[in-house]
């Protein structure tokens, strides 16, 4: 069995992930929005009803995309995209 250090660094995203959980965790986004293949869908669903660090991550990722989809919209304040701009073009 895994260490629980090493098993909350992988749940984390921290440290080398065994290429299943990497390749799962790599398509999060898509399989959240609903937009991954069928193929590649069904991949995902075994792995994480095979893996409770991923279907963890899963969980939190979900969670927290709600939170902030549930949060108010506020306006930049006044010159922060000339700010921004300036920024990235040195």
């Amino acid at each position: 069995m895994m260490p629980l250090r090493s098993r909350i660094l992988r749940l984390l995203g921290r440290g080398k992930l065994p290429w299943p959980c990497e390749e799962t965790r790599i398509h999060s986004s898509e399989y959240i929005d609903g937009e991954l293949d069928a193929a590649m869908k069904r991949k995902v669903r075994a792995h994480l009803r095979a893996c409770p660090l991923c279907e963890a991550f899963f969980r939190t990722l979900r969670d927290t995309i709600a939170a902030l989809r549930g949060m108010p919209v506020q306006a930049a304040p006044a010159g922060f995209a000339d700010r921004v701009r300036k920024n990235i073009n040195g």
